[in-house]
């Protein structure tokens, strides 16, 4: 793939994640509930994604090629705490905790060897699945798709095959290659329950 054709690829990746979860925020903010929603969920994907950030900067990649996650996890990080009020568990202790984890994890995360860092890009995998299946068992538990945005995870879906690509032309990272191959699988998966558990498809048909 030559370097004009991988740059905007990258930027496709990269520039839609920026407000990605917006439409999401928005929903959950309008709703005020978190019905269908899985807090679990999105804790697994922001300390994915803020892993993701570190693994790329200890191996000097481009930054380029992870410039998306930064956003992708405060945009979780805003989701988690906006669950948190309206399931009416945020306090300031809850707050302050949670932004003391969150540091402490990245420092430790920029302290390891490099070495433990490709064995936690391996354990990430299964985490990462586990963090999805959360998202699928909430949503199948609840029927209900209207608290979630489709457009969310389409995106995210398709970012994911873009990164399949840069990754396997510039980096050669298999790791992230079967991350991202994982990741793609689950979250076409979602997108699909999404429509299926929609409100317009779940109201019943009227007589004629």
């Amino acid at each position: 793939m030559g370097p004009f054709l991988l740059g905007v690829l990258n930027w496709f990746c990269v520039v839609p994640c920026v407000f990605l979860k917006v439409p999401q925020i928005y929903k959950l903010f309008s709703n005020k509930n978190t019905k269908g929603l899985s807090l679990r969920g999105y804790l697994i994907s922001c300390s994915r994604f803020t892993f993701t950030v570190v693994y790329h900067v200890r191996h000097s990649y481009p930054l380029i090629y992870y410039l998306e996650y930064p956003f992708l996890a405060v945009q979780d990080l805003v989701l988690i705490h906006l669950m948190l009020y309206y399931d009416r568990r945020l306090t300031t202790s809850t707050a302050t905790t949670s932004v003391m984890t969150y540091c402490t994890y990245i420092a430790i995360m920029m302290l390891l060897p490099i070495q433990m860092m490709q064995l936690l890009q391996v354990l990430f995998i299964p985490i990462s699945v586990f963090g999805k299946c959360s998202h699928l068992s909430a949503l199948y538990q609840a029927k209900d798709s209207r608290n979630l945005s489709l457009f969310n995870w389409a995106i995210t879906c398709l970012t994911c095959i873009g990164r399949i690509i840069t990754s396997y032309a510039k980096l050669g990272d298999w790791l992230l290659i079967l991350k991202f191959a994982v990741n793609t699988t689950l979250n076409f998966i979602v997108s699909c329950m999404i429509v299926y558990y929609s409100p317009s498809r779940q109201q019943p048909k009227k007589s004629v």
